[in-house]
């Protein structure tokens, strides 16, 4: 279980893929900014970032993928805002995804209490539309 006060740290402890991809994942003059930032809002659309590059084979992922949905399922199963913060920074992403990684996405890799709660986003959200 996660505690809010310890997310951005947690996220940084597990993921030093942000930290060695930080320059392709910010603007270049927001780098410093936000890797120094304490805030998880600042912090996690590189951390989103991360994992569509993973998601698209612009980085190699050596496991990467499984990590970052088994810490987004850690997330889901914390205290109620860091369930807040990932539904919000993590799943509301996927809405903005092509078609067949958001399948792929779905069907492969979203867990249990995370699948769960990107199903109750559903009504508020345009689901990707195949070609």
């Amino acid at each position: 279980m996660y505690h809010y006060e310890n997310i951005l740290f947690t996220v940084k402890e597990n993921f030093p893929e942000i930290e060695t991809y930080k320059t392709t994942l910010f603007e270049p003059e927001l780098v410093d900014w936000i890797i120094n930032d304490d805030s998880p809002y600042i912090f996690f659309p590189a951390f989103w970032k991360l994992l569509e590059y993973a998601l698209t084979d612009k980085i190699e992922d050596n496991g990467l993928i499984n990590r970052i949905f088994h810490f987004m399922e850690n997330m889901a199963n914390s205290e109620k805002m860091v369930c807040d913060l990932m539904a919000i920074e993590m799943l509301e992403p996927l809405f903005g995804l092509d078609y067949d990684t958001y399948d792929k996405v779905i069907k492969r890799y979203l867990l249990p209490k995370t699948l769960e709660i990107h199903k109750k986003q559903l009504p508020y959200f345009r689901v990707p539309k195949s070609k």
